[in-house]
């Protein structure tokens, strides 16, 4: 009798974990793999510039942000060695309509061209 009351208990546990956190979460709009993007490159000297096209993964837009997350492959990176870089201008297409502008910014591109970039708004 007891092992069944555990297992009813550890049902009501597991239906209120995935049930809580729906109720307490933002309402997001979320875009996988939509189109390319810009990604930035180093030149020979480290300094960023335009480091060719990547692929957007994922889009989300919920109450507060706008987040766009991009990769891409071939990246150019002049410098020999992997760069990351923050705070430069990067413009987000707005999921619910629009477009921003925003320098809450981070890239990676490492030594092989592989890039990666994330842009956020806040709303």
């Amino acid at each position: 009798m007891s092992f069944r009351k555990s297992l009813v208990g550890l049902s009501f546990l597991l239906c209120g974990l995935v049930v809580v956190p729906a109720l307490y979460a933002d309402p997001a709009i979320v875009i996988k793999n939509d189109g390319i993007c810009g990604m930035p490159g180093a030149d020979g000297a480290g300094n960023i510039v335009f480091g060719g096209l990547g692929v957007q993964t994922t889009k989300v837009e919920n109450n507060t942000k706008v987040m766009l997350k991009c990769k891409g492959e071939g990246i150019a990176n002049s410098s020999g060695s992997g760069q990351s870089f923050r705070g430069f201008g990067c413009g987000v297409p707005i999921p619910s309509g629009g477009f921003g502008f925003t320098v809450d910014t981070h890239a990676t591109v490492s030594a092989s061209g592989v890039g990666t970039l994330t842009c956020t708004i806040q709303k």
